[in-house]
C-alpha cells in the first residue's frame, strides 16, 4: 500500500507533455505583452461571499429537526465582516481555448489592470444547453443515490442551466487546464456526505481527459493523476472536531460526544501535505450529541439532562466549532495551504423533513424569486461560518490563505437539482404521490450528477486560478 512520503515531495515525477511545454510558453510570452493588450472579458474573484441569505429548514439522515430557538447573539453578516474576508487583487488570470490549425489548446492568459474584478457568487441562473461535463454512464466514481438519470429521473431539464455573475463571465471547467494549474499539488475535500458529492463531482470532470490511480487507506480516499502528479484526497469528517463515545460528566456512554474545542484529528493528522483544503459541515448537527469544552459538558442536541444549566444548544454549538476548525487549521504548524470554506448547501423540502412527508418532486427548474423561502436555523449557520472565517483571519502568517465559497444564495434557487424520490435503481419505487397525496421518501439535500453541483468546481477552477497564476 501506498503511504505518503514527506510533505512537498511528489512520490514520481514524470516530464511534462509537449502539450503542457506549449501552455507555459503561450503564458510566458502572454505576461510579456499583457501591459500592451485590452481584453473585453471581465476579470472573475472569487472571494465575496452574497450578503443575502435564503434557506431551508436543516435536516439530516437520521434526525428531524424544527426551527431551533437561537441562544445568544447572533453574528451579523455586516460589511466590516464581508471586507475581512474579501482579499481582492488586481490581475485576474482567465484560462481560454485559442485554435490553430484544427488544434484547440488551453492558454492561461493574464487580463488587463484596467478590468474589473467581480463577485462571481452574485449573479443568477440563465438557460443554457451546452452538453454536461460528463454523463453518468461515463463516470463510474459517483455513488448511486445521486445517480439521478441511472435511478430514472427521465426529465433533463435541471441540466440546462448556468450561474451566470452580474458582472462577469465564470468559465466553463477545463479539465486538461484544471490538471495543468494544480500540477505537483494535493487537493483535499474534508466534510459530511455534501463535500462527498461535490469531490465525487470533480472526480467524473477530470476522469473524462485524465486517468487516475486509487492509493488511499482506512483513513482517507487519495486518487493520483500521475502524468501531473496531483493527489485528490478525501477524509470524513461531519463535524471537523473531535468526537468520542465515553461517558464524561452526566453524559452516558455510547452517545455521541463533540468536543467543540478540539479539532478532528483525522484533519490535523495529514494537513501539512494538503496545497488546497476545501472544507464544510453543516448537516450533521442536528442529531443527538453532548457538546464537550475543557473535558465538560455544556451542551447538546435533542438531549439533555435537565438538573443542569444549559450553555450551548445546537446553534451555538455549531458557531464554536467552526471557529476552532478553523482557527486550528490556519495556526497548524506547516501547513501553508490554501483553505476554501464551502458555505451551507441548501435543502429544499417542502411540507415537511425527510421523514415527515418533505418532498421536492416536480421540481423541474430553477425557483422564483417568489417561490425563496427564509429560515433562521440555516441562515445562523452561514452566519457563524463567516464570522469563524472572520476570526481565523485574525491570527497566524498564513491568515490570508483562507477564502470563502459562498455556494449558499445561488443554491437556494436549485430545489430542482436534488435526486427527489429517484435515489436508488429500484424499478419499483414509488416516485409519484399516492391517493392520499402523501409523497414518496426523498432525498432533497444532496446533488444529482451531473446537474447543479458541478457549478460548485467551477468557481473551484476560477478560484484556483487567482491564487497560483503570478
Amino acid at each position: 500500500m501506498r503511504t505518503f512520503g514527506k510533505a512537498g515531495q511528489p512520490s514520481w515525477v514524470k516530464p511534462p507533455c509537449l502539450c503542457s511545454v506549449a501552455v507555459v510558453m503561450v503564458f510566458t510570452m502572454g505576461m510579456l505583452i499583457a501591459p500592451l493588450m485590452r481584453l473585453s472579458r471581465k476579470v472573475i474573484s472569487a472571494d465575496d461571499p452574497s450578503t443575502q441569505l435564503v434557506s431551508w429548514v436543516e435536516s439530516s439522515n437520521n434526525q428531524v429537526v424544527e426551527d431551533l430557538p437561537v441562544s445568544g447573539e447572533i453574528p451579523q453578516v455586516t460589511d466590516e465582516v464581508l471586507a475581512t474576508i474579501s482579499d481582492s487583487k488586481d490581475v485576474t488570470p482567465t484560462i481560454v481555448e485559442e485554435e490553430k490549425d484544427g488544434e484547440v489548446k488551453h492558454v492561461l492568459q493574464l487580463p488587463s489592470q484596467q478590468e474589473k474584478q467581480c463577485n462571481i457568487f452574485e449573479g443568477k441562473w440563465i438557460e443554457n444547453h451546452s452538453e454536461p461535463l460528463y454523463q453518468n454512464e461515463t463516470c463510474p466514481f459517483l455513488s448511486q443515490g445521486q445517480n439521478c438519470p441511472g435511478n430514472g429521473r427521465s426529465d433533463s431539464g435541471y441540466l440546462n442551466w448556468k450561474w451566470k455573475p452580474t458582472e462577469c463571465e465564470l468559465t466553463r471547467f477545463d479539465g486538461l487546464a484544471f490538471l495543468e494549474l494544480m500540477r505537483g499539488k494535493t487537493l483535499a475535500f474534508i466534510g459530511d456526505s455534501v463535500t462527498r458529492n461535490q469531490y465525487e463531482a470533480l472526480m467524473c470532470m477530470l476522469l473524462q481527459v485524465a486517468s487516475a490511480k486509487p492509493t488511499g487507506n482506512r483513513k482517507f480516499q487519495r486518487w493520483v493523476f500521475r502524468g501531473y502528479d496531483f493527489k485528490v484526497i478525501r477524509i470524513w469528517s461531519s463535524w471537523l472536531v473531535h468526537v468520542s463515545t465515553d461517558s464524561i460528566d452526566f453524559a452516558p456512554a455510547n452517545m455521541t460526544k463533540l468536543h467543540l474545542d478540539i479539532l478532528d484529528e483525522k484533519i490535523s493528522e495529514f494537513l501539512p501535505m494538503f496545497d488546497v483544503l476545501v472544507l464544510a459541515s453543516g448537516h450533521w448537527w442536528p442529531k443527538t450529541a453532548a457538546y464537550i469544552i475543557d473535558g465538560k459538558v455544556v451542551g447538546g442536541q435533542t438531549w439533555w439532562n435537565g438538573t443542569y444549566e444549559k450553555k450551548y444548544d445546537v446553534l451555538a454549538g455549531y458557531g464554536v466549532a467552526m471557529k476552532t476548525a478553523l482557527k486550528a487549521i490556519i495556526a497548524y504548524p506547516d501547513y501553508k495551504g490554501l483553505t476554501i470554506l464551502r458555505t451551507y448547501s441548501p435543502e429544499h423540502y417542502e411540507g415537511g423533513e425527510w421523514n415527515t412527508g418533505g418532498s421536492c418532486t416536480g421540481k423541474t427548474k430553477p425557483l422564483e424569486e417568489s417561490e425563496l423561502a427564509r429560515n433562521s436555523y440555516a441562515d445562523t449557520l452561514y452566519a457563524h461560518q463567516i464570522e469563524a472565517v472572520k476570526e481565523a483571519r485574525r491570527i497566524g502568517e498564513n491568515a490570508t490563505r483562507i477564502r470563502v465559497m459562498d455556494i449558499t444564495r445561488a443554491f437556494s434557487y436549485r430545489a430542482d437539482g436534488h435526486p427527489g424520490p429517484y435515489r436508488n435503481r429500484n424499478p419499483n419505487k414509488v416516485v409519484e404521490r399516492g391517493r392520499n397525496g402523501k409523497p414518496p421518501p426523498q432525498d432533497c439535500l444532496h446533488w444529482c450528477m451531473p446537474g447543479p453541483i458541478d457549478t460548485w468546481n467551477e468557481y473551484l477552477f476560477a478560484m484556483l486560478q487567482r491564487e497560483f497564476i503570478p
